[in-house]
């Protein structure tokens, strides 16, 4: 096979991805870009099977790169960024296709050695390096494969038991599979690797199955007899303004602001809304700093008896923080602090490393944000309410760093996206952290997607792109889920699952 063809069914592979997601031809919740994932990686996989590492990883590298462009260019919306835009964009789906380009390498790396149950092993070692993704040099895990199948009712409630890793898992097993059957049949030869990944496949299926039972049986019947919850009913209310925040905060901006959502909140409040969401950074100003605002935000719950949770920059011996501000009727305001910074975003990585870069951006009057140290959790009604502020919302492992939630309120702005795929996959992921809490999840957006998901990820009310209004949605306690008890238990099995085809090659070769 020339160059020519090869480069050419890995660019195929990358545009399948970018489409298994959504994109300017779905800028909606749609289940059919969800299932080009299970083919997508079909041409490169059996491209792989002929290479040398080193070939594998060039065109696993070819593959993310006509993946991630595309599905990465959303960047350069982002105005702050300037002359900088189009530069981080490259940069940054250059980083994203090196994991692909690992994989490429060591998987014609293990297929040339002979590793044990390619079917398996292959899934595993994608599962694995998207971990390593999430988690590097503060992690990026934006468009894992797995989270392509937030609108798959079929596959979705898997992330109750494993998490998103056995999403990506299932997704990459299916591709081995068909490419095995319809062009590396070798890979299914002998009824031991047939029966292993028949029998993962339905373990995983009875697992994806079962979790779905218990979900519509707890939706049904409630609680079980006998289980404790201290829930007593909430009824969220979810603002999105409709106002795009780049611009001068001047007082004109600000009256808009505080009108804009003290009238859509009255309007949750008299649907029977008793909390109240507001966005990342929809208060003009320092809500700590005793900014008349503030004053009118919290006569607001105190009159209407309801609780606001709202996104501001908070202020303290010269530092800041993005924060989630919770103001009850009582007055006793408690404060988040986002946890997981964004690199280049809210914080500039390594400066304290380089004198001259720090002294250069001090200049210019560019201040890091402060990463907050502890996971929120606020009591409103009996339930507990567990914020989360954009970027964090794509992290798996952050819901779980805290007490176990009813409700995960998410709140974002997304319009540096602009009208683009991007803010359409980051709402999205709200319907995977509801599967895997087993929680309902309000998600507040400034220019939206707003949204109510429920446990099952369901995604029950929205508010699209651009639009402004209200949603009101009456709650549930959560459910308990392996995910939320036991953790990120299935890359254990992953690492497992390479261990055991690698050990087995070898003993196959001492044998030959």
């Amino acid at each position: 096979m020339t160059h020519r063809w090869r480069a050419g069914l890995a660019v195929a592979s990358g545009l399948l991805l970018w489409l298994s997601f959504p994109n300017p031809f779905a800028m909606h919740f749609e289940a059919w870009t969800g299932a080009l994932a299970f083919v997508a990686l079909v041409p490169l996989l059996a491209l792989l099977a002929d290479l040398a590492p080193a070939q594998g990883f060039q065109y696993g590298f070819v593959a993310g790169a006509a993946f991630f462009l595309p599905g990465l260019v959303w960047i350069t919306n982002v105005k702050p960024l300037g002359l900088g835009a189009v530069p981080a964009w490259c940069g940054l789906a250059a980083w994203c296709a090196l994991f692909v380009g690992a994989f490429g390498g060591l998987a014609a790396l293990g297929l040339r050695r002979g590793l044990s149950l390619p079917l398996l092993w292959l899934p595993a070692l994608w599962t694995l390096l998207e971990a390593l993704r999430e988690h590097l040099l503060t992690g990026f895990p934006w468009l894992s494969l797995g989270s392509s199948q937030f609108a798959n009712p079929v596959l979705l409630p898997l992330a109750a038991l494993t998490g998103q890793p056995g999403l990506h898992f299932a997704v990459v097993l299916v591709n081995t599979v068909v490419c095995a059957i319809l062009l590396r049949p070798r890979w299914v030869l002998g009824w031991a690797r047939t029966l292993s990944a028949l029998l993962v496949l339905a373990a995983l299926a009875a697992g994806a199955r079962q979790q779905a039972q218990l979900q519509r049986s707890w939706d049904t019947d409630g609680p079980p007899a006998g289980s404790s919850t201290a829930f007593q009913g909430l009824k969220v209310g979810v603002i999105q303004g409709g106002i795009d925040q780049d611009q001068a905060w001047n007082q004109a901006y600000r009256d808009q602001l505080m009108d804009t959502y003290l009238t859509y909140s009255s309007a949750a409040e008299e649907q029977g809304a008793n909390l109240i969401l507001w966005p990342e950074s929809s208060f003009p100003g320092f809500f700590n700093e005793d900014a008349p605002e503030s004053e009118r935000v919290r006569a607001f719950a105190r009159s209407r008896k309801v609780t606001l949770l709202i996104g501001s920059t908070l202020s303290k011996d010269g530092k800041y923080s993005n924060s989630a501000v919770l103001v009850p009727p009582s007055g006793e305001v408690q404060t988040y602090a986002k946890r997981h910074l964004v690199p280049f975003g809210e914080y500039v990585p390594f400066r304290s490393w380089v004198p001259f870069l720090d002294r250069a951006l001090e200049q210019f009057g560019i201040a890091d944000f402060t990463a907050g140290t502890q996971a929120g959790a606020f009591h409103v009604h009996g339930a507990v309410v567990a914020p989360l502020i954009c970027y964090e919302s794509v992290f798996p492992d952050l819901p779980g760093q805290g007490e176990a939630p009813d409700l995960l309120a998410l709140l974002t702005v997304d319009t540096w996206y602009g009208i683009s795929p991007g803010p359409v996959w980051h709402a999205s992921q709200a319907a995977i952290r509801a599967v895997e809490n087993g929680c309902w999840v309000a998600r507040a957006a400034a220019t939206g997607i707003s949204l109510v998901a429920a446990p099952s990820g369901e995604i029950r009310l929205q508010i699209g792109l651009a639009e402004a209004g209200a949603l009101v949605q009456a709650l549930g306690p959560a459910r308990p889920t392996p995910f939320r008890a036991w953790g990120n238990w299935f890359l254990v099995l992953c690492v497992l699952i390479l261990l055991l085809a690698w050990a087995g090659s070898g003993i196959r070769r001492k044998n030959a």
